[in-house]
């Protein structure tokens, strides 16, 4: 299919052409360089297929069959959309919001941030922070081999630009807000999100990626792609911590690739959510470059109908006495499909490594499935390091044991889901999203209870 694909004529020439032209007086040459060179390997690799190894599980040819045009504000009534995104209480004066990929002033606000911290949009980074966002912006996310990391370079317009100053605490987390709101179906985005913790500094991070919502809260039914490519770097005896909330819409493509460079003694801690879209894959690539880093990854995915929701993990152990753990979690139910491969690479100086990888996944139907395959792939002889992966559906014996203490039984499998997200759900520090995660799951289970009641003509 590629071969055949590479001996026609790209469909997103013509577009980058007059994208790159249009561009052309206001981007440094560095950067018009960095988009030529990633049209130019989109160009060769194409969109994966099911023949690649790493897609394997994942088909997206449905976002090949079709050109995406970029979304715009066109027709947007930003006032209108200020009141139906759901901005919670701890992203008031610490946000910046970018609709449809374009950055919104007036629903961004940075207020409550300190000196301690640079928060702006990519555009103007590149102005006021012009070398420190050359040296850094694809440093991490490298374009050969990567399909979509090529695409989102080539198309790359603006983003979130985070420096957290040397030996700085930031208290109040910086959320990003990509919010999409398609006027037409095959619209696409590519947010970009740079962030450079400095040497001893601390901060919290939070990624929000959502479809726009009408007055009513209501989610809309456009078919787009969210490409988003996010790099972290993190300096000696920096201590970051990630949230990552993908509440797509049910039709969206949500494909991300996130890096992440740790130092000497520094610290990366993140958790993911996927809630949404009708495929969404996620993949982390964390690389220690000094002796004593921690990378802690935790994410839980909870799918329905037909949605696919797939989870890469990559772990380089390149130095010594370096810790990762990764905990993932997945709650499936109707058709859905999950793919978790998690790979943790210990090379050869890297002794006294410590690294547990876990993926446990509950099946909440008997048509639902999963692919999973933590790996281990040791060099060094003095590690200590771990990994398990489970499959299963709720235990008949755990619910007569609710049921025999007066829960229905739709209380029982209620209960029994939230526990076993519990896991992941008790590390989310950021109190509005945990409630916001127990509404998704309480919603899910009641929508799910309805179903089963209506399927069977009883009430439990």
């Amino acid at each position: 299919m590629k071969a055949e694909l590479s001996k026609s004529k790209n469909p997103y020439a013509e577009t980058f052409a007059e994208f790159a032209e249009a561009r052309a007086g206001e981007t440094p040459s560095w950067l018009a360089g960095k988009r030529a060179a990633g049209f130019a390997e989109f160009e060769k690799l194409g969109f994966p297929t099911v023949r690649d190894e790493e897609w394997k599980y994942t088909n997206v040819a449905r976002v090949a069959e079709q050109v995406f045009t970029a979304a715009d504000l066109a027709g947007l009534d930003l006032a209108l959309a200020g009141k139906s995104i759901p901005f919670y209480a701890e992203s008031e004066g610490a946000r910046l919001v970018f609709l449809n990929g374009v950055f919104v002033p007036e629903l961004s606000d940075t207020s409550k941030l300190n000196g301690g911290i640079e928060v702006s949009r990519l555009s103007d980074a590149i102005t006021s922070n012009g070398d420190l966002v050359a040296r850094h912006l694809g440093s991490l996310a490298k374009v050969e081999g990567r399909a979509f990391t090529a695409f989102n370079d080539a198309f790359l317009t603006d983003g979130a630009f985070i420096r957290v100053k040397r030996g700085q605490a930031i208290e109040q987390s910086v959320n990003l807000f990509f919010v999409t709101g398609p006027q037409s179906d095959h619209r696409s985005t590519f947010p970009r999100t740079l962030v450079v913790a400095e040497e001893a500094s601390i901060a919290t991070v939070v990624e929000n990626f959502i479809e726009l919502c009408d007055e009513r809260g209501r989610f809309g039914n456009r078919t787009y792609l969210t490409d988003a490519v996010a790099e972290f770097i993190v300096e000696p005896g920096a201590n970051l911590s990630h949230y990552k909330v993908q509440h797509e819409g049910a039709k969206a493509f949500h494909i991300a690739d996130t890096h992440v460079s740790l130092n000497r003694t520094s610290v990366f801690t993140s958790l993911s959510i996927a809630l949404g879209g009708q495929v969404s894959r996620h993949q982390v690539s964390v690389a220690f470059g000094g002796e004593g880093g921690e990378c802690r990854l935790a994410g839980l995915y909870l799918t329905a109908d037909a949605q696919v929701a797939d989870t890469h993990i990559s772990i380089d152990h390149a130095v010594p006495r370096c810790e990762s753990e990764v905990t993932f979690r997945g709650v499936l139910d109707g058709k859905s499909r999950g793919v978790f491969d998690g790979k943790v690479l210990v090379r050869k100086d890297a002794q006294l490594t410590n690294s547990v990888t876990s993926n446990k996944n509950l099946l909440l139907s008997n048509d639902a499935r999963v692919d999973t395959k933590p790996q281990l792939e040791i060099f060094a002889d003095d590690v200590k390091c771990g990994h398990g992966a489970t499959v299963g559906q709720l235990e008949n014996d755990e619910i007569f044991y609710l049921l025999s203490r007066g829960l229905t039984p739709e209380q029982a499998r209620t209960l029994l889901t939230y526990g076993f997200a519990r896991e992941i759900t008790d590390g989310i520090k950021v109190a509005s999203i945990k409630s916001h995660l127990d509404d998704v799951i309480g919603a899910r289970m009641a929508k799910r209870n309805t179903k089963a009641q209506g399927h069977d003509g009883t009430k439990g």
